[in-house]
């Protein structure tokens, strides 16, 4: 059997039309930032307008902050990690016949953190401006950790949820990843503060790492009876947070006035955890959420 049979019969599975329905929600996000993107090429005038600056305030700012970027380079970073994280997770989503919880869930969660990172640039007395969507991204990734849990409990039939521990490393480990690359990017190598979260991060993921090990082992003998394509799909979450982590600060944008949050980003990467799993727990018990149709065709 070559490749193009194989593909043929993998479409056959697949309700493209159906899915395409689910895809055009999720990109609804970034279809409004680039026509926002779009709009400031013709009418410069209106990236600084629409984004939070406290020395000239406007409430239509607290709505539209997360849509404009400082400039296209930042756009293009955001918008790139909105595209892998949310696309990735409604793959996993229609792998386990979750595509409308997911698609709920995730608005939900851009609404929360809407707001949450709008009241934090407007409350906190160190930022000055607030823009992109990078908060946003970080609040989908946390997301996006609920829903690969789900995919290991539907592969497996155990009961993945219940491992905290493995969420909490990896809340941890994301952490970590953040701090040190920031250090690394506006080279502050030896600034105490932040060697000290670095090593305070770094303390707690191994003493969490440790805690839960039993959880660690049993993960791994759950993926030893997976078949290759089940560790393609779970290696490539890895390789998400990875390209998320590395240009979660772009460089160009590093000066004296546009600095970015690790506090905000950290707090994003929480609330979609958070978020996510109490709203799932509760539209879950929602026959909605239980009975839409499958975009795979299964055996």
């Amino acid at each position: 059997m070559n490749i193009f049979t194989k593909v043929k019969e993998f479409r056959s599975t697949i309700n493209i039309r159906l899915f395409s329905v689910y895809l055009a929600v999720v990109l609804i996000i970034p279809a409004i930032t680039t026509i926002i993107e779009y709009l400031i090429s013709v009418y410069p005038s209106l990236r600084s307008s629409l984004q939070i600056d406290l020395q000239d305030f406007h409430v239509y700012q607290l709505f539209m902050s997360s849509f404009v970027h400082l400039n296209f380079d930042h756009f293009l970073a955001n918008v790139t990690a909105y595209l892998l994280i949310a696309i990735y997770g409604l793959v996993l989503a229609t792998i386990v016949n979750r595509k409308r919880l997911y698609l709920v869930l995730s608005k939900v969660i851009v609404v929360i953190f809407l707001i949450f990172g709008a009241v934090f640039a407007f409350f906190n007395a160190t930022t000055t401006y607030y823009a992109g969507l990078s908060g946003i991204d970080s609040a989908l990734a946390g997301l996006l950790l609920i829903f690969w849990l789900i995919y290991l409990e539907h592969l497996s039939g155990r009961r993945m949820r219940s491992y905290y521990g493995l969420v909490l490393a990896c809340v941890l480990a994301l952490s970590a990843g953040i701090i040190a690359r920031y250090m690394l990017l506006y080279h502050t190598p030896r600034s105490v503060p932040f060697l000290i979260a670095l090593a305070a991060v770094t303390g707690m993921l191994v003493l969490v790492v440790f805690s839960y090990r039993h959880q660690f082992v049993d993960l791994y003998r759950v993926m030893q009876e997976f078949t290759w394509s089940s560790r393609l799909i779970t290696i490539a979450i890895v390789i998400i947070f990875g390209y998320f982590v590395w240009n979660l600060f772009p460089e160009r944008l590093a000066n004296s006035t546009r600095t970015v949050s690790i506090s905000l980003h950290v707090a994003g990467i929480v609330i979609g955890i958070l978020a996510g799993y109490l709203f799932l727990v509760y539209l879950e018990q929602i026959a909605y959420f239980n009975k839409e149709k499958e975009v795979i065709s299964r055996p």
